[in-house]
């Protein structure tokens, strides 16, 4: 058996394929499948597709008319779906609306007026694919794609949503640069129509190197393209994990320090929580680490501080003496936990809640 062997167009593919492989993965173990997943999700599959019909049709020739029809809809699916992930950045990741999906009519559509152009018979039908129903099919698959990115520029205020958002200046150049690789790929495809590309130059090479391109500029910025798993949701995801056991001894804890107030001792220790709780101290750690989304020392302090902006506005007792009070050792420990959680010394914050 003659042995396989890959041009350098080939290996290109099968490095874009690995890479949106990549991405794929990455999205679903990282960010869990969600209705915010799955247009980016669709996006790299289409292209994983497209890169996968490159990379094997050079090595198997019988597939290659057979794999065409794949080809052409990987590769010209982008601009619509390129659509789709654009409306998706600038509305902070919630899904398009039903009225945004009907872009992706465009591609059925294109192939069904470039069959009705052509007279289909044996030697030209949707098993084998002549140059004429090729050439139609690169015609309107090139309309498509023109009407998607129109459909971009006519949206403006996209841009404007896009660039005021929470990492909006990465988003940005990252949709101007989809919207500039779309218009590349659609550019080549319109030479190659025109028959002005190079002759050295193939249409699948370049939109290869397009398509690595833009893989790229994902994976080096990946949080920017999908959700990132929301803190409350990984919370509920960790607590629904505690086994019952846990679960009972986390609303113990909470009883512990909301009614009982064993944050108010200086001295009371994570070995004191674990010896009232019946439980060994990591068993204390992990619960408080699942449940409370903090560590031992955050939640006695946070508690003892709450209590100190109630004294400290309600009473006129000495600083040295409130921060005893909740449970502080020392006053300079009490200035400096409440300084770093409410952003002022315990003096300032009595003195702007007295003179309101």
């Amino acid at each position: 058996m003659q042995g396989l062997s890959f041009s350098f167009m080939e290996i290109l593919s099968f490095i874009g394929l690995t890479q949106c492989v990549y991405l794929v993965v990455h999205i679903l173990f990282h960010s869990r499948l969600r209705w915010e997943t799955i247009i980016p999700l669709i996006y790299f599959t289409v292209l994983a597709l497209a890169f996968f019909t490159d990379a094997l049709k050079g090595n198997i020739p019988e597939i290659k008319d057979n794999v065409f029809f794949i080809e052409w809809f990987a590769w010209f699916l982008g601009p619509p779906l390129s659509y789709l992930l654009i409306v998706q950045m600038s509305r902070a990741d919630k899904f398009p609306s039903p009225k945004d999906f009907g872009i992706l009519i465009l591609l059925p559509l294109s192939m069904a007026i470039a069959f009705s152009f052509l007279d289909t018979s044996d030697e030209c039908n949707f098993k084998n694919a002549c140059e004429d129903l090729r050439g139609l099919l690169n015609v309107f698959g090139l309309m498509s794609g023109t009407i998607s990115l129109l459909l971009i520029f006519s949206r403006a205020e996209l841009f404007r949503i896009i660039r005021k958002q929470r990492n909006g200046s990465e988003r940005y150049w990252l949709v101007l640069s989809l919207i500039i690789l779309n218009v590349l790929f659609l550019g080549t495809v319109f030479a190659n129509i025109a028959g002005t590309l190079p002759q050295d130059i193939s249409l699948t090479l370049i939109r290869n190197v397009l398509g690595l391109g833009f893989v790229y500029l994902v994976s080096t910025s990946l949080l920017r393209i999908f959700p990132k798993e929301s803190s409350k949701e990984r919370a509920t995801r960790d607590v629904e994990e505690l086994s019952n056991e846990e679960k009972q001894l986390a609303k113990k804890i909470e009883k512990l320090l909301d009614l009982d107030k064993v944050y108010q001792e200086p001295t009371y220790s994570r070995k004191d929580l674990a010896n009232e709780c019946n439980a060994s101290e990591i068993t204390i750690s992990k619960v408080i680490n699942t449940y409370f989304e903090k560590s031992f020392p955050q939640i006695m302090n946070e508690r003892r501080v709450e209590d100190a902006k109630r004294l400290l506005v309600d009473t006129d007792a000495a600083i040295k003496t409130v921060g005893e009070e909740v449970g502080f050792n020392s006053l300079p420990s009490f200035n400096r936990v409440f300084k770093d959680m409410v952003g002022i010394s315990p003096g300032e914050y009595r003195k702007n809640h007295l003179s309101i």
